[in-house]
């Protein structure tokens, strides 16, 4: 199993890191289309830790975790915030308008992860291999 942390500050400048971060440690074995989809729900849920969590607060820290086994890749994104409003359901994620402010990158999770938990201030994301 491979882990590691990455811990940024609240400013949308740092998003390019995250996404270099994150491909670092996909490996050879990941599709396109699966790599897409753990970047694309990565940096939404990251952006959305920056604006609605930190509220673009610099000084304030979101950390980044990263860890793989041979049948999951696991990514938690933690801010300093409130918390996370409550999961849609597939159902509801499913009517997404994709260009709708509203949830957009929790709605995403839903429909592409193997699955997610909420935990306060900290979303874990988990997606198959």
């Amino acid at each position: 199993m491979h882990k590691d942390t990455l811990i940024i500050s609240s400013r949308i400048e740092e998003i390019p890191n995250v996404y270099e971060w994150i491909e670092i440690h996909l490996n050879e074995s990941i599709n396109k289309k699966q790599r897409n989809s753990i970047l694309l729900i990565t940096q939404e849920i990251v952006t959305n830790a920056i604006f609605h969590g930190n509220e673009e607060i610099e000084s304030k820290k979101i950390i980044i975790s990263f860890s793989n086994n041979e049948d999951n890749i696991v990514i938690s994104i933690q801010d300093e915030g409130k918390g996370y409003p409550p999961l849609p359901n597939k159902e509801e994620a499913q009517k997404l308008d994709y260009l709708s402010e509203g949830s957009r990158g929790l709605k995403l999770a839903v429909l592409m992860c193997k699955s997610i938990e909420i935990n306060k201030n900290l979303i874990t994301l988990t997606f198959e291999k």
